[in-house]
This record gives C-alpha cells, sequence and structure tokens, in this order.
C-alpha cells in the first residue's frame, strides 16, 4: 500500500490539526475531484462545449496509476458519468465513488458555490437539482440523508459580496468539511482556506480539511487528493466524515492550466468531427463554433479571460488572508497546536 506523502507545492500545515485522530499507517488514497465529458461548461451552452472532455473509463484508469485506492467522479451537476464508469467496470465497483459537483448559490446575495456531494443515489441526485437553488435548503437535505458534502474550492466565486468575516462565519455556519488542497486554483488558495480553518479553531470550530485535483483533464489526475483509512469505499467515505483524513497536494500553475483550455479548444473541434460531437446541435450552435469560438481563439479572448480570473482570485484571496489572520492575530501563523 502507499504511503500518502505530502506533495511537492502544497504543505498543509492546517490538516493534522483540523482531520482528527492520525490515520492508521496504510491510509487509502482517493481524488476528491474528478471531472470526465458528461461535466457541460454553462459559460458556452451556445456552443454546446464541455468542461471535460475525458472519458469516465479513462479517468479511473489514470487515477488508479497515480496511485489512488478508490476513484470519485464529480461531475457537474451530473451522476451520469459515475454511473457510467459502474457499469463500465463493474468488477471494479468497489472502487468506485458516486459523486457531483452541485452548483447552489446563497440566496441573498446570489453568490455561487461549488459544492461536492457523495454516495448519492439516482433519487438524490433528482432532489439535489431541485434544491440548488438555495444552498442553506441544499445543506439541510444533505445532513438529514446523511450524505458527505464539501465545499469545493471556497473562494472561486467570492467577490466581497459580504465582508471577508461575515462570508467565512457563514460557511463555518454551513460545512464541516472544505476542499484545501485544490490543484488548478491558484497557489494562495490554499493558504486562504488553511487560515480559514484556523479562524474555526480560535472560534471553537472542528472543521475537516479534504483535498481533490479537480481535473478536467487526464495529465492532472490524482495531483491532489485526500488519505484516510478504509478497507471499503464506504468505510472510507466514513472515516472522512468524521475527519480522521488529510489532504495531499500540488498546484499545476497558470501556464498549465491555460494550456488545458487551449487543448480543450481542439477537443471541441475534434469532437465535433463525430455524430456523437454533433448531437442536439442546431443552427445557432452551428454558426458560433464556426464564427464565435474561432474568431475569439484567434484574438486571445480566452487567455484574457483567464489572466483576468485569475487576477481577481488572488486579490480576493490576499485580501481575505489579512482580514482572518487580523482577526486571529498571531495566532494565524503559530503553531496550530497552540490554537487547540
Amino acid at each position: 500500500m502507499l504511503r500518502c506523502r505530502q506533495g511537492r507545492g502544497y504543505h498543509p500545515a492546517v490538516s493534522d490539526a483540523t482531520s482528527g485522530p492520525p490515520a492508521p499507517s496504510a491510509p487509502r488514497r482517493c481524488d476528491l475531484h474528478l471531472h470526465t465529458r458528461y461535466s457541460s461548461w454553462r459559460h458556452a451552452r451556445v456552443l454546446r462545449a464541455r468542461d471535460s472532455y475525458s472519458e469516465p473509463v479513462d479517468v479511473f484508469d489514470r487515477a488508479k496509476a497515480a496511485g489512488m485506492d478508490y476513484v470519485a467522479i464529480t461531475d457537474h451537476d451530473s451522476i451520469e458519468g459515475a454511473l457510467g464508469l459502474l457499469e463500465a467496470r463493474p468488477d471494479r465497483a468497489s472502487e468506485i465513488i458516486v459523486g457531483e459537483e452541485v452548483e447552489t448559490r446563497f440566496p441573498d446575495t446570489g453568490q455561487p458555490l461549488h459544492v461536492n456531494v457523495y454516495g448519492l443515489d439516482e433519487s438524490a441526485h433528482r432532489e439535489v437539482q431541485i434544491l440548488r437553488g438555495n444552498v442553506r435548503e441544499l445543506v439541510s437535505y444533505l445532513r438529514r440523508r446523511g450524505l458527505l458534502f464539501v465545499l469545493n474550492h471556497p473562494f472561486w466565486s467570492y467577490r466581497f459580496q459580504k465582508r471577508p468575516r461575515a462570508y467565512v462565519e457563514e460557511i463555518l455556519e454551513l460545512f464541516d468539511h472544505i476542499e484545501v488542497a485544490n490543484s488548478t486554483m491558484p497557489s494562495g488558495h490554499g493558504e486562504a482556506a488553511e487560515a480559514m480553518l484556523r479562524y474555526a479553531l480560535a472560534l471553537g470550530l472542528r472543521k475537516t480539511a479534504v483535498g481533490g485535483s479537480d481535473a478536467h483533464v487526464l495529465d492532472h489526475v490524482g495531483s491532489s487528493y485526500t488519505c484516510a483509512p478504509g478497507d471499503t469505499a464506504s468505510e472510507w467515505l466514513a472515516s472522512v466524515a468524521r475527519g480522521d483524513c488529510r489532504p495531499v497536494g500540488s498546484v499545476i500553475g497558470f501556464p498549465r492550466l491555460l494550456s488545458h483550455v487551449y487543448r480543450a479548444v481542439g477537443r471541441y473541434y475534434a469532437g465535433m468531427a463525430t455524430p456523437e460531437g454533433r448531437a442536439g446541435m442546431d443552427a445557432v450552435n452551428y454558426l458560433a463554433a464556426a464564427v464565435l469560438l474561432p474568431a475569439a481563439t484567434v484574438l486571445g479572448v480566452p487567455a484574457v479571460l483567464a489572466c483576468l480570473n485569475e487576477i481577481k482570485q488572488r486579490s480576493v484571496l490576499a485580501v481575505t488572508r489579512r482580514s482572518l489572520e487580523r482577526l486571529i492575530g498571531a495566532g494565524a501563523q503559530a503553531p496550530l497546536e497552540a490554537l487547540d
């Protein structure tokens, strides 16, 4: 069994203090945040583009090659990829976790949040899709059902809709599990998430840090993951649910992330050469694919948008982290044992 070691570029100082008792000598690994071709891209509906073009079976194989013991498929508002993987690999069902990345919102500000839910079936998926317009209603349902859920990249959509303290305290009220290690976020994201968990400790709250790559391409499957004990997927999820886990990971960096954007454009046009890739497209979709996307790509629009998003996120992360560190004073930089 592979031992869980901290990856290059990410050393979560908060993990041990927020993750309960230490895991046994042979912890199991799982990348808790993986996308397949069943993740649609809501920002480009007119193109009928996808957020990932990876086949579920290929994602599973890459995760196993990367040393993952369990594989969680978490497509955007869909469990189709995870269920398809179960059908394709029934002999490996014990290693597959059905998950879903649910886009929900704060009803008062409209700020979107991404919440990974694990171990759900088709009935729970349908209910989640009904409730996802209100994060409080969604969380209430997930708690009643006893489903494990995690707030992904907590500062991804935060643009000071509320003051940092109010936002963080609302997050801590709703979520017990926070994604700290995410390979696609800016490097400051993990540090800001750690500061949030330190603030939770200062408030007397114990929260759990987890990790997942958020891989949309095969290259980085398994680049961030979570370690926990468990001889079966259900036992492993139970360990994470009670906080007996730790995140491990590294950040891929902006240049490689940008390369993925342009590779996705290439995969989009390659897919259009197949009947499956053109399925459901109408005249408007074809026009957008023939005119809008090529022009935008030549003009460098994807690069500009990606750069602007990176700058905005880094600014938000810096301000939020400083705000949290002021709130908890020197304890934000002190060893976590001092806050325990």
